[in-house]
């Protein structure tokens, strides 16, 4: 009877940990999915302010006899120019391994995570793709540091690909759980690399702002108020993407080994909030950048 109660009593210490823990994933997963919201929102800055930047620059993209079918994405407002389809791609990397992630701790089917590798799959071979555009047009001091940029992403992408390509072949959650762990680092990778890449997006997005004043021209109070804006923008990305790296470090920890109760609430929760106060901050400033 004690032996009885004994496990009895185990079993349900066991279950009310995996209950927090998932509890606490869901936390972190909502507090993630605003910020890849608000990354998105500025990865539609970061589009329009790349395609306005190639269409001063490029001859041919105004030509009344000329059509290059290489700079289409440039050309049409379809679809994102390619230095923004590079990084919004590596942006959906980490959104499927997060919900790789997330699934695969909440007890989703392996048939089921195996559809969100496929997604994962699929971006980065877009990624891939779209990292050519930018090295065969990139032109002028801004474009350059973009391209320089991408191909240090490239390098990311072109090594994850066959490690993704050969988990598709899994069908089992232990496999998917042994992939998560030791693909971790070039997830986190990306993370820091688009953290890093702040520096090549900011003179993007301020190039229109500052083309007169290094004309020799006078720099308006509006154009000035707009850079300062676009500076706080990205530091609110920066304090995204850098809480998001150290919840993941959290989570893949969580997945190599079931975490205490303490750890969890001391660690996912804490992050989410940070998450979400930085993601508040970016919309409010691109608020600002709409109405201007």
């Amino acid at each position: 009877m004690r032996r009885l109660i004994a496990c009895s009593l185990f079993f349900l210490l066991m279950v009310g940990c995996a209950s927090i823990s998932v509890q606490e994933f869901e936390v972190y997963k909502t507090a993630f999915d605003k910020t890849n919201e608000a990354s998105t929102a500025i990865l539609d800055q970061l589009a329009l302010q790349e395609r306005a930047l190639f269409l001063r620059h490029y001859k041919y993209a105004r030509s009344a006899t000329h059509f290059e079918p290489g700079l289409a994405r440039f050309l049409t407002d379809s679809v994102d120019p390619p230095g923004t389809a590079a990084f919004r791609g590596a942006l959906q990397v980490i959104k499927a391994y997060n919900d790789l992630l997330y699934g695969l701790e909440s007890g989703q089917t392996a048939q089921t995570l195996a559809a969100k590798l496929s997604a994962m799959e699929s971006a980065t071979s877009s990624s891939i793709v779209a990292v050519g555009g930018v090295a065969a047009t990139a032109t002028g001091a801004n474009a350059a540091s973009l391209a320089t940029s991408m191909a240090a992403l490239d390098k990311i992408f072109q090594t994850l690909l066959p490690f993704i390509q050969l988990g598709l072949k899994y069908r089992a959650q232990q496999e998917f759980r042994t992939f998560l762990v030791q693909n971790y680092g070039l997830v986190r990778d990306l993370l820091l690399h688009l953290r890093n890449g702040t520096s090549a997006i900011f003179p993007v997005l301020t190039a229109a702002s500052v083309r007169e004043f290094n004309d020799g021209g006078a720099m308006s109070a509006e154009d000035s108020k707009r850079i300062e804006t676009y500076r706080k923008l990205l530091a609110d990305w920066v304090i995204l993407l850098e809480v998001t790296i150290k919840a993941l470090d959290r989570a893949k920890a969580a997945a190599e080994a079931p975490p205490t109760l303490v750890d969890n609430v001391t660690g996912l929760t804490a992050f989410a909030i940070e998450m979400e106060t930085a993601a508040k901050s970016a919309k409010t400033n691109l608020a600002k950048l709409a109405t201007k």
